[in-house]
């Protein structure tokens, strides 16, 4: 079987499970519950985890975004926004999104941090666990302050400064690109 024969039964699959979320909208936010939870078990532990089989009709978004965080936050404002956003259903979907995305965001900024912590010690050498720690987070707050000030600097070109959700996610992806670049360039302050 090819990757397109693959991905177009995947892709099937997943369409399948959210038409079966679609036809219970009442336990839609049940089910984005469980499919969650039962992700995070099958990513941990793939051979020990059994999935109940009242249940199975979630497998393919399971192991579709066990490991992938981004694809899951992705998936439910697909589904969130199948709804009407005065539905009862958008805002269980949104509560759900919520969570994880707030797993996801914790998950980059590790991972970001991680990335600092190696591109430092290539720069300045090893320092103990202690100063590293510090650093990071120190490093960390400089970022939020950093994020506060571009955020407000674009908010006067919003009407009543408000900033629309999908243009501060677009503005958010370009200003943590700027912090990768600055990573991956080294542009970092030495340990101490």
């Amino acid at each position: 079987m090819s990757l397109h024969d693959e991905t177009s039964r995947d892709s099937s699959c997943t369409k399948a499970t959210t038409n079966a979320l679609l036809r219970n909208p009442d336990k839609i936010g049940e089910y984005l519950n469980l499919a969650d939870k039962y992700s995070q078990a099958y990513a941990a532990e793939p051979k020990m985890f059994l999935l109940p089989a009242a249940h199975s009709f979630l497998k393919p978004i399971i192991t579709a975004y066990a490991h992938n965080l981004e694809g899951f936050t992705h998936y439910l404002t697909t589904v969130r926004d199948l709804f009407d956003r005065n539905s009862a259903q958008w805002l269980i979907v949104q509560r759900v999104y919520r969570r994880v995305n707030g797993r996801y965001v914790q998950q980059l900024r590790r991972e970001r941090s991680h990335r600092a912590v190696v591109k430092a010690i290539e720069l300045y050498g090893s320092v103990d666990y202690q100063v590293r720690m510090q650093w990071v987070a120190n490093l960390e707050n400089e970022w939020a302050k950093r994020r506060v000030v571009f955020l407000d600097a674009n908010r006067s070109k919003f009407k009543g400064g408000r900033i629309p959700v999908e243009e501060r996610v677009e503005m958010l992806a370009e200003f943590w690109n700027d912090i990768d670049t600055e990573i991956y360039e080294g542009r970092l302050k030495k340990w101490h």
